[in-house]
């Protein structure tokens, strides 16, 4: 497991004073009194307070909303996240799940519905990612399903999830 950790609202406590040069210190004896209504000088917001925050409502929680800004209703568990093996080849005139069809429509088509079936073989295999970890070996909906159920501070580098060697 990771042991670095990241201040959030845990201040240290320093007195105003040059350190170096142009560079100085907060003063955080004055800056409470300046902001004695801050839920961080009141103990409201600690560093275990903010990381259950996060979890519970932008990690664990599936229906995020932006308010219409940009994405409205946000899924963070990444449903719907395709299964590589129930791509319907055919239907899709698809040489594989992992590539689109390389075959031209024709001359003076730019419809996709008139591609030719695709080479024979094309695709089939997916390139191995540069990198650690299974990369495109792994399915999406597989990766997903790792990824959600994944809690702060579980990451390890390389890994896709914290109980397995992917």
């Amino acid at each position: 497991m990771p042991s670095h950790r990241q201040r959030t609202v845990d201040i240290r406590s320093t007195s105003r004073a040059l350190s170096a040069p142009n560079l100085s210190t907060h003063d955080t004896t004055l800056m409470t009194r300046l902001f004695p209504a801050s839920p961080i000088h009141s103990g409201d917001l600690t560093p275990e307070e903010r990381k259950k925050f996060y979890q519970d409502n932008v990690t664990d929680n599936t229906a995020i909303n932006d308010g219409g800004h940009t994405f409205g209703t946000f899924n963070t568990s990444y449903a719907g996240a395709p299964n590589m093996a129930d791509v319907d080849l055919r239907a899709n005139n698809l040489p594989s799940p992992y590539v689109p069809n390389p075959v031209s429509p024709g001359p003076g088509s730019l419809n996709d519905a008139d591609k030719g079936p695709p080479p024979e073989g094309f695709g089939t295999t997916p390139t191995q990612n540069w990198g650690t970890g299974v990369g495109s070996q792994l399915s999406p909906h597989a990766a997903a399903e790792r990824i959600a159920g994944t809690k702060l501070g579980e990451y390890l580098s390389g890994r896709s999830s914290p109980s397995s060697d992917t």
